[in-house]
């Protein structure tokens, strides 16, 4: 470890690099200090001794001249300004000893001495006294020229063209992250390491920087492209060797087995590396193919090979990572420096970084093809995480089993399903294609998809990722499934709700196609239900009235006249006396608006509806229940062609007073327990009547006890109102200063990239 290219190193590596060295050098802690491009700060300690700071200037292409001139012009009025006690200054531009007098003239007031200037030269001397801290930053390790002429140019070391193309571009965008340490520790303590994981997450790129680590140790690497007969072949006694199999299951297949025993050759292969001191192998696979793989050889379930998987997960990829490894392949990318300074701004960067469906695939790809195109990348890249056909299409419609993506339909209509309901849901959509449906291969498909599509836990099956529920509800609207088939195994009413809400969404206009398309199917399915007694209505909703109108509402929204007509004869002897008045008028009026549902019947319905509320009113009336009675009056003054009897009016003001008189009795309550609503209701009635008069001291107390919990509220209200708004300003600053110090500093530079 001879030196260092520290011209590979980002911005952003070459500030945490010297936040770690100077922090060693001066014996103090050092904040990385983004405070903006105005403020001259990049490291600082404050303490009793004063503020040091210290200026990281990584410009390895820039000649000294330019260097210093850009200091004294740009950085030292901003050192004048911030007057520190100590000023440092560390570049990865070379410092002759005039180059240094000149600096430390021109910043003698802040510049102990030209110690304190510290060129290229002496960062790499001062670097190669610490190979711990060298260590612990990879891409800095990765940068010795010692390691970089094993790993790049030495074809002794590198048995692959592929691998000599791909290495370079790799080593620049990479980025180390739980999911790489987890590798590093399976290879150091089993010497074989799995890399699993959904397509685009970074597999093969952390199998070429784990390579790399091999080959900065003296391995050489051999790639394995067709089959794990190869490692027999390429395997020397005497040499440290690390063989990398990519991609090991395939990447386009499920139905191609391994090759003949090539599941016994390939364990067998495993345990000699394991045995072998100075041996590696490093395979990857996608997660699914994996699973499908084990199901297929039980001897890739034995714990040689299950205790050496890695799987690189999603959250593995953390709001810092997610920002470097955005920041690398900008940084890299051969776009012009308007299109990199873009992506400084965080109403640029931080939609990207924080995407639900954020993947390191898509960003090389969108920068590459904008590269080529002339293309805006910023706005393509949020293109392509709002479309999540990019990442799941591939695998769904060419990869998965057929069994797999009858799981993935069926479950769709659920969102989250009982183990035991999906089963018989997927047995029956299987019976209804006329193909082979059993526990085993249900069980089978299940475990293809846990983990890295689905997610089963407790019994309880939900989709892992929410871009996966977001394809496959494009699949179904694609007609990619077998619709009328899937609409005869439901089994829940729970299931047709959910494909009839899908059609409000943005997307779903593809679902309503097929809903339509399939009426007759649907119709069946919702009377099928009825005679089973499952709603499917929400529990906190349920009604007959409710459900009748969702019926109604889908019927309009197919233009079914069959579910219709259902309603209408549902509706024809029957007021629904058991159920909530509220629910049933909210019926009457939507059969009086249909225009399916014949209007001499909507105005028969509503009539019967108004009847039976009458009556309960009159009940109520009697029995003095002024809650009750009132609810019921307001109920009728909705359905607008009714109104209610004279008398009962005047029954309703008597029980009002009476009410008055009882609430004007009772002691003054708590502002938080009196019914404050009631009172506002009760006032409000006598007021229309015109009976305020009738007992005008009663009515002024409980009018004013009224206000007076009113104005209580609002002030319990607004104080609450002000302490959440400011609690919540708080974090949310809080949450954009955190933002702001893991990214904000990685993209500040892009317009000095190019």
């Amino acid at each position: 470890m001879d030196s260092f290219e520290l011209g590979r190193l980002t911005d952003h590596d070459f500030e945490v690099v010297c936040r770690d060295l100077f922090s060693d050098i001066l014996g103090v802690p050092l904040e990385i200090f983004p405070r903006g491009r105005d403020r001259g700060i990049d490291l600082r300690h404050t303490g009793p001794a004063g503020t040091t700071i210290v200026q990281c200037k990584h410009w390895p292409r820039a000649a000294q001249k330019t260097l210093i001139g850009r200091l004294i012009k740009d950085e030292l009025p901003k050192v004048r300004t911030l007057a520190p006690d100590r000023y440092v200054i560390a570049t990865s531009v070379g410092l002759t000893v005039d180059g240094k007098e000149e600096l430390h003239s021109a910043f003698a007031l802040y510049v102990r001495s030209t110690g304190d200037l510290y060129g290229v030269e002496e960062i790499v001397a001062e670097l190669l006294r610490r190979p711990e801290l060298v260590r612990r930053h990879f891409r800095l390790w990765l940068s010795s020229t010692a390691v970089l002429q094993t790993v790049l140019h030495q074809d002794q070391y590198l048995r692959s063209s592929w691998l000599h193309k791909r290495l370079p571009g790799v080593a620049d965008t990479f980025v180390p992250h739980e999911g790489f340490e987890r590798a590093k520790q399976l290879l150091e303590t089993q010497q074989v390491c799995v890399i699993a994981g959904i397509p685009g997450v970074g597999k093969t790129t952390m199998a070429l920087m784990l390579a790399a680590w091999l080959m900065g140790n003296g391995y050489e690497v051999h790639e394995i492209s067709q089959d794990i007969d190869e490692v027999g072949a390429l395997w020397r006694e005497d040499t440290a060797q690390v063989f990398l199999y990519d991609d090991f299951l395939g990447r386009t297949t499920l139905d191609a087995p391994l090759s003949k025993n090539e599941d016994n050759r390939l364990l067998s292969v495993i345990r000699e590396v394991q045995e072998t001191p100075g041996k590696a192998l490093v395979m990857t696979t996608r997660d699914y193919l994996l699973e499908h793989a084990r199901l297929r050889h039980d001897r890739l379930a034995t714990p040689e090979v299950s205790d050496a998987v890695s799987v690189i997960r999603l959250t593995d990829l953390d709001l810092r990572v997610r920002g470097q490894i955005l920041y690398n392949h900008v940084h890299h990318a051969a776009l012009p420096p308007s299109d990199k300074h873009r992506f400084a701004d965080p109403g640029v960067w931080r939609p990207v970084v924080r995407h639900k469906n954020f993947n390191p695939r898509l960003i090389e790809e969108t920068l590459r093809l904008s590269a080529r195109q002339g293309q805006d990348g910023a706005t393509a890249m949020l293109e392509n995480f709002d479309d999540p056909r990019r990442v799941w299409e591939r695998i769904v419609e060419n990869e998965l089993t057929a069994e797999a993506v009858h799981v993935l339909e069926v479950l769709f209509t659920f969102e989250t399903a009982d183990l035991d309901d999906l089963e018989e849901s997927w047995n029956w959509y299987r019976q209804e294609m006329d193909q082979a449906a059993d526990g085993r291969a249900f069980r089978r498909a299940l475990q293809l998809l846990d983990g890295t599509m689905i997610s089963v836990e407790q019994g309880q099956v939900t989709f892992h990722n929410p871009s996966i529920e977001d394809y496959v509800r494009f699949h179904l609207g694609a007609g990619r499934a077998r619709f009328q088939e899937l609409i005869r195994a439901l089994i829940c009413g729970k299931q047709l709700y959910r494909l009839v809400a899908a059609t409000r969404l943005s997307d779903g206009a593809g679902i309503l196609d097929q809903l339509r398309e399939n009426e007759p199917a649907v119709a069946a399915a919702v009377q099928g239900m009825e005679d089973d007694g499952a709603t499917g209505m929400p529990e906190w909703d349920e009604s007959r009235s409710t459900h009748l109108e969702w019926i109604l509402e889908t019927a309009e929204l197919l233009g079914s006249k069959s579910l219709a007509a259902y309603v209408t004869a549902e509706t024809r002897y029957q007021t629904f006396h058991d159920e909530r008045f509220s629910h049933t008028v909210t019926l009457a009026d939507s059969l009086y608006t249909s225009s399916l549902v014949p209007q001499d019947h909507a105005k028969r319905f509503q009539q019967e509806v108004a009847d039976a509320i009458h009556a309960e009113l009159l009940e109520s009336v009697k029995t003095n229940d002024w809650h009750r009675s009132i609810e019921l009056y307001r109920l009728l003054g909705v359905m607008t062609t009714v109104e209610a009897h004279e008398s009962v009016v005047r029954d309703l003001v008597q029980c009002a007073l009476e009410e008055l008189r009882q609430l004007a009795a009772e002691p003054e309550q708590e502002p938080r327990v009196a019914p404050l609503e009631l009172m506002e209701e009760l006032v409000d009635f006598l007021s229309e009547q015109g009976a305020e008069d009738e007992l005008p001291e009663e009515f002024a107390i409980v009018t004013e006890r009224a206000e007076g919990i009113f104005a209580a509220r609002e002030a319990e209200r607004n104080d609450w109102f002000h302490k959440y708004r400011t609690q919540r300003v708080q974090a949310e600053r809080a949450d954009a200063a955190r933002d702001h110090a893991l990214i904000a500093e990685l993209m500040r530079n892009l317009d000095e990239s190019s």
